[in-house]
């Protein structure tokens, strides 16, 4: 896509780019780290954040699918009211909504699309810390998600529930988001909330009503919440459900009491800052394989490999350490076969594994890949060891489009969860299917969980600390 655009002195272009919401996902907030804001100028390729104005001119950027179809959700209970009612999950990365006929409960449709807000940083932590000059800016790319994805349904909704992480709870409701800086962190709303589209500045939904169940604590927000609703409500008594992306939120149940915590995973779950990484979203690699000859692999929708997501990476980070390619930390070593050795090559100064190349694209895992990959992995192995020590539940839930695609060896392979956990199951996004059935039951059961929940901080846990050690390894 090609754009005009005028950069005043004192500007770079990747501020001006994310001001507009034309630059969707930036790793690094336009630090010049990650290599996600590359354009094209003159026919030259150059890091948006490395060009400063005063400028002014023709820039190619690279078109990015703002939606897509989510998946399909089972009926709510019949509410009786007239109208349509939305249930919203607005996740760090990726948001999706899910349209019901509120007198049936019926299913009519649900789309998924990125967060527009991922141009000012990949992560909770960055996007905190650059409100604090654009505040404004990224509340307004955040509302301009919303009304995008909510354009999208068929219906326009009489009322919204919507569910997200703390921070982004704060940003939606126009609160503070300085309180999430350092410890003690500060939360300004913990009761919830009920508003109009107008009062929240969603000009194209002034008279909906949105209803926003509350947060758990600092990074416990009411989509952890909205699965624990959504599973009870199923009548599960013992299980540890983890959902995991940016803010890997966990929490475990049983016997009427749960306790829940949360650990930065960082974006690499949602495949942001990787190489090859995207979502789990039409051509991405979601599984990988060795067929006894040579690697194979599988993508969303049977297309063209355009990049991996988590699930493929999983797969394809366990067949390396099985097969001696990689170490126990995560290193390129000389032992591996033949086969595999004509694959590792250097990419942009760094050792990488080539799974897929054409004249277009190189989709590769490079070694830093794997270390961000492993970062992530062991924050979650380290919370979910913390809690679920002593007796084991009897499920593990993966919440989300992560775990729709995870093979269980590979998850247990590169040492995802701990070994004495039973196997994880899939069961997609439970946040978005808790805030659909918040649309019947109101944010009551909310009220009872957040009394029968408690918080786990994981900084200075010592259980936690020699737990997260043991998972950066492979």
């Amino acid at each position: 896509m090609k754009v005009e655009v005028s950069v005043p002195e004192g500007k770079s272009l990747y501020q001006v780019l994310r001001e507009e919401g034309l630059i969707k996902s930036a790793y690094c907030g336009g630090r010049g780290i990650c290599g996600k804001c590359r354009v094209r100028l003159g026919g030259k390729e150059e890091l948006a954040c490395l060009v400063f104005g005063p400028f002014e001119g023709e820039v190619e950027i690279e078109e990015e699918l703002l939606t897509a179809p989510g998946e399909n959700l089972p009926p709510i209970p019949p509410t009786g009211k007239s109208g349509f009612g939305v249930a919203l999950d607005v996740g760090t990365t990726g948001v999706e909504a899910a349209l019901f006929e509120l007198c049936s409960g019926k299913f009519v449709k649900s789309v998924k699309g990125v967060n527009l807000q991922a141009s000012f940083g990949a992560d909770i932590v960055t996007r905190v810390e650059l409100a604090r000059e654009h505040y404004g800016k990224q509340r307004e790319l955040l509302l301009k998600t919303v009304e995008l994805l909510l354009k999208e349904l068929p219906a326009k909704p009489t009322e919204v529930v919507a569910v997200c992480n703390s921070v982004i709870h704060h940003f939606l409701l126009g609160l503070p988001v300085s309180g999430f800086e350092r410890y003690p962190f500060k939360l300004y709303e913990r009761e919830p909330v009920e508003t109009t589209g107008r009062e929240l500045g969603l000009d194209g939904f002034p008279s909906t009503k949105f209803i926003l169940p509350p947060p758990l604590e600092s990074f416990v927000g009411s989509d952890l919440l909205a699965n624990l609703h959504y599973l009870t409500a199923e009548g599960r008594t013992n299980f540890t459900v983890a959902d995991l992306g940016t803010n890997a939120e966990i929490a475990r149940w049983e016997k009427g009491e749960g306790v829940a915590t949360s650990v930065p995973a960082g974006p690499a779950f949602e495949g942001v800052g990787l190489f090859s990484g995207m979502r789990a979203v039409e051509g991405a690699v979601y599984k990988v394989f060795f067929d006894g000859r040579s690697f194979r692999f599988l993508t969303i929708g049977n297309r063209k490999p355009e990049g991996i997501c988590a699930s493929g990476y999983f797969d394809l980070i366990y067949l390396l350490k099985s097969f001696r390619a990689l170490n126990s930390e995560g290193t390129f070593t000389e032992e591996a076969p033949p086969l595999i050795r004509e694959r590792i090559r250097e990419i942009n100064g760094e050792k990488a594994f080539l799974l897929y190349s054409d004249p277009e694209r190189e989709v590769a895992l490079t070694q830093s890949d794997i270390r961000k990959f492993m970062l992530a992995k062991a924050g979650v192995y380290g919370a979910l060891k913390t809690l679920t020590e002593g007796t084991p539940p009897k499920e593990l839930i993966f919440s989300g489009a992560f775990g729709s695609h995870l093979s269980e060896r590979s998850v247990k392979g590169v040492k995802l969860i701990p070994s004495q956990l039973p196997p994880p199951e899939p069961a997609g996004n439970l946040a978005l299917k808790g805030a659909a059935l918040t649309l019947s039951t109101g944010v009551e059961p909310f009220k009872k969980l957040k009394e029968k929940l408690s918080h786990v901080e994981l900084a200075g846990n010592k259980t936690f600390e020699k737990a997260y050690v043991e998972g950066l390894e492979l």
